[in-house]
């Protein structure tokens, strides 16, 4: 399906050669176009998958806490231990099917590969993602979005007969795609690949970035329709003095940032201590979630539902911090099991249950200051510390909430979290992923694509 499509581009890019005789950079940009369009339309098709399994393993469909609320506590128990089975075996018997294909995930094809992301691998992987996502799996859905996006840039571009640096520049694209679709945020999508992976805002490589993005968010927005994903309070600085207590937020948010990355490690170097094969090790992740849920349902999902009525709604501070230490648990059980997923939404959840317990004393004795307001921030602040991208975790941050009230603490309280993080070490979660996999040939600058044009 995808051959024939690419090939019919390839000759519309020729027909527009002739008669327009674009630059190599137009080019890039046309192709980061098509690579985008098959980013925003592969994440609306692995939620749309999500919804349909869901409803299979659970007859019902809708919010993951919901379902689990209604749930009996057995089925609390069964559906993620079931789940987390079956993801397992999917991961088990697909990856020796596959035998001889290494799995490539997009940032290493990126940094350390040569751009190419091998297709049974990654459909193994999003499958076994899917099946642990769909039964409440505590494990956000960006990851696998992101990489299905990422493969499809690396197939189309290798179909087109792409270089080295331009087919890591594709995947790049492919790679913003998936999480400006995720999270309708075509800004933080671009600079989430740029901060974290390229490390560079060159227009050579970021404008194709946003270009890519850009496409990507309308193609989600025009299926799925503009709604954010969570629903935002309006925001308000009281004064200027309430500065002081985001900085104070951001300080905190720096230091548990990297204590909850080693604590996801830690889990991952216990459940490698089992040696057990994938779907018991997937199953057992899932049972923590189980027991979790049948007295905290919100341990269920990516946490999505449970940020917004953070947002929205007063929560005791003895229920919060409850319902945080137990999703703390499950997300941890769920990586350490080697569920195929990302964290990037259960570090949001972290971040705003973390805001909103500052924010409750601040409410306490400055009744203007809001606990929502609080928590908007700490999921920038948390998101900065764990990520090291402090730029990508407020612009995504703003554009949850398109209110220019917000920039000022959240600029200071994401800056302050990342210097004091990086005070504890400079790896950050992605950066520590692509630290344990062996480089390949050293990478070339994505800059270079522009050399057969001097």
């Amino acid at each position: 399906m995808v051959k024939p499509l690419v090939i019919r581009l390839l000759k519309l890019q020729v027909w527009l050669a002739e008669k327009l005789r674009p630059s190599e950079l137009q080019s890039t940009l046309f192709w980061a176009g098509i690579v985008g369009f098959f980013g925003g339309l592969s994440s609306v098709l692995f939620r749309e998958a999500i919804s349909r399994l869901q409803l299979l393993l659970t007859h019902r469909h809708g919010d993951f806490v919901e379902i689990a609320t209604d749930l009996e506590w057995w089925g609390r128990l069964l559906v993620p231990t079931a789940g987390g089975f079956l993801a397992g075996a999917v991961l088990y018997f697909g990856m020796r099917l596959t035998r001889g294909q290494s799995s490539t995930d997009y940032l290493e094809a990126i940094a350390l590969g040569d751009g190419v992301i091998r297709s049974r691998p990654t459909l193994v992987k999003s499958i076994s993602s899917l099946l642990s996502i769909a039964s409440g799996g505590s494990i956000g859905r960006e990851g696998s979005m992101s990489q299905l996006g990422a493969w499809l840039a690396s197939l189309v571009g290798r179909k087109a007969g792409f270089s080295t640096p331009r087919l890591r520049l594709m995947v790049a694209c492919g790679g913003a795609a998936g999480i400006a679709a995720a999270y309708n945020a075509p800004i933080a999508g671009a600079l989430f690949v740029a901060e974290i992976v390229l490390g560079s805002i060159a227009m050579e490589s970021f404008g194709p970035l946003i270009f890519a993005s850009v496409i990507s968010t309308l193609t989600a927005r025009t299926l799925l329709g503009g709604e954010p994903i969570f629903k935002i309070p309006h925001f308000h600085l009281v004064s200027g003095w309430e500065l002081i207590p985001y900085l104070l937020l951001g300080l905190v948010a720096g230091v548990v940032a990297p204590l909850f990355l080693r604590l996801l490690r830690a889990n991952e170097k216990l459940f490698s201590r089992l040696k057990l094969p994938a779907y018991l090790r997937l199953a057992l992740g899932g049972l923590v979630v189980g027991v979790i849920s049948i007295y905290v349902p919100e341990a269920w999902g990516n946490g999505y539902s449970v940020v917004s009525s953070i947002l929205e709604s007063q929560w005791l501070w003895q229920t919060l911090l409850a319902v945080l230490l137990c999703k703390v648990i499950a997300t941890a059980a769920m990586f350490g099991s080697g569920a195929a997923g990302g964290v990037f939404t259960p570090t949001l959840f972290v971040g705003a249950a973390l805001g909103c317990l500052f924010g409750m004393p601040i409410h306490y004795y400055w009744p203007a200051a809001t606990p929502s307001a609080y928590a908007l921030v700490g999921m920038g602040c948390l998101l900065a510390g764990t990520t090291h991208a402090p730029l990508m975790a407020i612009l995504i941050l703003f554009e949850m909430t398109l209110d220019y009230e917000i920039i000022l603490p959240l600029m200071l309280a994401c800056v302050t979290s990342y210097y004091v993080s990086i005070s504890f070490g400079r790896r950050s979660i992605y950066s520590e992923s692509l630290k344990r996999k062996e480089p390949g040939e050293p990478m070339v600058p994505l800059s270079e694509m522009r050399g057969s044009t001097a």
